[in-house]
């Protein structure tokens, strides 16, 4: 009788624990991107990965998205200020809301790797 009802009991509790799901893990907080040399133009492939920053911001509740890209690239400032807006638009259209951006210089250390003077890095800050 005993053996019956702490049988019961077990298959109570791990039926109870098929109902607990754990917390999905959080997107990244921190995405980098590639533009094509000298110009504002993102490839396919770096417009979807600033998509999937624009939702994860809205996952983990961002409170400012900072966007960092180098001081000076080939081309002129009008390609400083044209990628940062390529960016805006992306997270834009994917629902971001424009008063979250925060623009930043990229550091020296990021522009040093190579390709690093077209990198841009997108990090949602708390």
């Amino acid at each position: 009788m005993l053996r019956r009802f702490l049988a019961s009991v077990v298959l109570i509790l791990l039926a109870g624990c098929g109902t607990f799901r754990a917390a999905a893990p959080l997107p990244p907080d921190h995405y980098v991107v590639f533009f094509a040399p000298r110009t504002a133009q993102l490839a396919s492939d770096a417009q979807e990965i600033v998509r999937e920053a624009a939702a994860a911001a809205k996952l983990r509740k961002a409170s400012r998205i900072e966007i960092a890209v180098p001081p000076a690239v080939p081309g002129g400032s009008n390609v400083v200020e044209d990628r940062y807006t390529a960016i805006q638009n992306i997270i834009s259209a994917s629902g971001g809301a424009p008063g979250l951006y925060i623009r930043v210089v990229l550091t020296s250390d990021a522009m040093a790797v190579p390709g690093g003077g077209d990198r841009a890095e997108i990090r949602l800050l708390k």
